[in-house]
């Protein structure tokens, strides 16, 4: 099977939920191919009869979304490896339905095993360190250990948001991650972060307002002392994005931070709502923690603000770091990225900047990291034509883009 034909791509979150990594390059790839979205699977609370029928639903021209139930207590071992099989076999029916021969499948969520019974190359991309975030996610940490694994070992490609992700999957299964290429059996191994919109030619019809703002979902991710350090300076500060958090402490101090006379909360937008609000805005924010679920993140906010044509103000992480640009200004002490913020601010109308900023974005665009990925799917199918681009198996965050 040609390499560009359709894609199976199993999601970490429905099609629904907010627009991340998976959605954002699956509208890309889907504009040049046929791809099949197949959403987690959904416990049912009361099943009845014909509840548990998984739904396919045609979203446009070349993209698929399909819908598995399954049944209450899905994070129980049994439950999950029933729920395993029903998904698997949905899969195989919606295929045959469908009338494809996939080029690939992709597992892009923590307990999606390859499927048994579908063709294509197998494909892992993992997009935020699943280990280090189990908890977080309420799921096994030796589930996921075990299908990561599982799919590890059978994969013909490899990707991940970062090269310290990648580097650790290595660990994970050090004989079967190797690098770019794959001889000797090895899977090809490729570093594909992610990506922003493309930047807008034109520049905002009126002065930028003297406001930064932090886009995401708000959790115990979030910096809180950088956070507060901004507040206190005077900044205003603009937050758009839902709350997750679960930690009462945590929450008693963003309560406060939320409700400060400087700080206005928008709560979450919808996906096209928030070019035009970026567009507004004097700086973008990125304050996170030095954990090590973060150190192996790529937070999608960074390069979405520069696209937007924002100065960006960054806690030290390696995405920062990998983007290798003086365009984002890394700080490590709260107080230093306050007065960078305001610096930022400052300097809110430079068009010369702004331009700088866009043009940079340009090149890491959704549109570019699905050329990334075809190229790793061109890999995996012709593993013996790349040879050449084996790298060392630790990758780290100066890997190979």
């Amino acid at each position: 099977m040609s390499p560009r034909g359709p894609i199976v791509w199993m999601a970490g979150t429905n099609w629904d939920a907010v627009a991340g990594t998976d959605k954002r390059l699956v509208q890309e790839l889907a504009a040049t191919r046929p791809v099949m979205w197949v959403d987690p699977p959904v416990p049912v609370r009361v099943p009845r009869r014909g509840s548990l029928r998984s739904r396919l639903e045609q979203l446009d021209d070349s993209l698929l979304r399909l819908r598995v139930m399954a049944p209450p207590g899905v994070t129980r071992p049994l439950i999950r490896r029933i729920t395993a099989l029903w998904q698997h076999g949905a899969i195989r029916s919606a295929v045959t339905r469908a009338g494809w021969e996939p080029a690939a499948v992709v597992s892009a969520m923590p307990l999606a095993r390859f499927p048994r019974g579908v063709g294509g190359a197998k494909i892992l991309y993992v997009t935020d360190d699943w280990l280090e975030g189990s908890r977080l996610m309420g799921i096994s940490r030796s589930a996921v250990r075990s299908v990561l694994a599982s799919n590890l070992a059978q994969a013909d490609g490899v990707a991940a948001v970062s090269g310290e992700l990648l580097g650790r999957l290595a660990g994970l299964n050090p004989a079967g991650v190797g690098g770019l290429a794959a001889p000797a059996g090895q899977p090809a191994c490729a570093v594909i972060p992610n990506g922003c919109p493309e930047p807008a030619g034109s520049m905002p019809p009126v002065p930028r307002e003297p406001a930064a703002c932090l886009v995401g979902t708000l959790n115990e991710r979030l910096d809180l002392d950088v956070l507060e350090a901004v507040q206190a300076s005077g900044v205003k500060l603009v937050v758009i994005g839902p709350r997750s958090d679960r930690s009462p402490s945590f929450g008693l101090r963003l309560d406060a931070l939320l409700k400060a006379e400087n700080v206005r909360w928008m709560g979450q937008l919808a996906a096209e709502e928030l070019p035009g609000q970026l567009s507004t805005f004097g700086a973008g924010i990125t304050p996170y923690t030095d954990s090590p679920f973060n150190r192996a993140s790529f937070p999608l906010k960074t390069l979405e603000y520069l696209a937007a044509g924002l100065a960006v103000v960054s806690t030290d992480m390696p995405s920062a770091r990998w983007l290798n640009t003086n365009l984002i200004s890394v700080q490590t002490v709260p107080q230093e990225f306050a007065l960078a913020v305001k610096a930022a601010l400052a300097q809110r109308n430079d068009r010369d900047g702004e331009l700088l900023r866009k043009e940079f974005a340009s090149g890491h665009t959704w549109a570019a990291r699905a050329l990334e990925f075809q190229a790793l799917l061109d890999r995996a199918a012709n593993p013996g034509a790349h040879a050449a681009l084996q790298v060392p198996a630790a990758l780290g965050t100066e890997a190979v883009r």
